[in-house]
C-alpha cells in the first residue's frame, strides 16, 4: 500500500531533496491547490519538470487517461468525485479506497469516503475518517467542515460551531512562505525566554537605572 509515496517518503528521510520536493507537490495534489502546484513544478527542471506539468494539464481535462503513477491517487479521487454527481455512490466508494491504497496519507479521500458513509447515518465510521483526515491535514478548512456538518447531524453544536469557526479562520489566514530547500512551511523564528529577559535586564539598567 502505497509503494511510490513510501519510497519517497524514505528519500526524503534520506536527505535526498528531489524527494523532499516530490512530496510537497503531492501536498499540493491532496489540497487540490493545482495552481500552486503548476507554480511548484516551474522550480523543476528538464524531463521531471513537463512529466508533472503534462500530469496537472491531464489531470484538470482527462483525468481517466492519466497513468503516471505520481497522479494516481488523486485521480481516483477525482474519479470518485465525479462517480457521485452522477450516482454512482459504490464505483465512487471503491475509488476513494483505492486512492488510500496509494497514498494513505491523502486527507480529501479520507473526508470524501466520509462522506458517503455521512450520507447512510453512518456517524461514527463518518466520525473516525474525518478524524484520520483532521490529524493528516488540521490546516486544512475542507477537514473541519465537514466535522461541522457530521456534529451538526449528532446534536453536537458546541463542537459544530467549533469547527466551523476554525475552518472560517484558516480560510482568512494567508498561507506561511515555504522553504525553497524542503518546499514545506517555514517555521516561524522562536526567540527563547532567556534572551527576552536578557533584554529586559538590557533596557533596565540603560534607560532607568542609569538615569540622573
Amino acid at each position: 500500500m502505497g509503494g511510490m509515496v513510501k519510497d519517497l517518503e524514505a528519500r526524503a528521510l534520506a536527505g535526498d531533496p528531489e524527494a523532499q520536493a516530490l512530496l510537497h507537490f503531492l501536498r499540493l495534489l491532496r489540497s487540490r491547490d493545482y495552481g500552486g502546484a503548476r507554480d511548484y513544478a516551474e522550480g523543476f527542471s528538464g524531463d521531471l519538470k513537463e512529466r508533472l506539468l503534462s500530469g496537472l494539464a491531464q489531470l484538470e481535462e482527462a483525468p481517466e487517461g492519466l497513468k503516471d503513477p505520481l497522479f494516481a491517487a488523486e485521480r481516483e479521487v477525482l474519479l470518485g468525485v465525479r462517480a457521485v454527481r452522477e450516482g454512482r455512490r459504490e464505483e465512487a466508494e471503491a475509488r476513494f479506497r483505492r486512492a488510500l491504497e496509494l497514498d494513505p496519507g491523502h486527507h480529501r479521500a479520507l473526508t470524501n469516503l466520509g462522506n458517503l458513509h455521512q450520507e447512510r447515518g453512518e456517524l461514527e465510521a463518518a466520525l473516525e475518517l474525518y478524524q484520520q483526515a483532521l490529524r493528516l491535514a488540521p490546516e486544512e478548512p475542507l477537514v473541519h467542515e465537514n466535522l461541522a456538518a457530521l456534529y451538526k447531524r449528532k446534536g453536537d453544536l458546541d463542537r459544530m460551531v467549533a469547527h466551523l469557526k476554525r475552518a472560517n479562520r484558516l480560510k482568512l489566514r494567508p498561507p506561511p512562505p515555504l522553504d525553497p530547500a524542503t518546499g514545506r512551511p517555514q517555521r516561524r523564528l522562536r526567540v527563547p525566554l532567556w534572551v527576552w529577559v536578557f533584554l529586559l535586564a538590557a533596557f533596565l539598567y540603560f534607560f532607568v537605572l542609569q538615569r540622573p
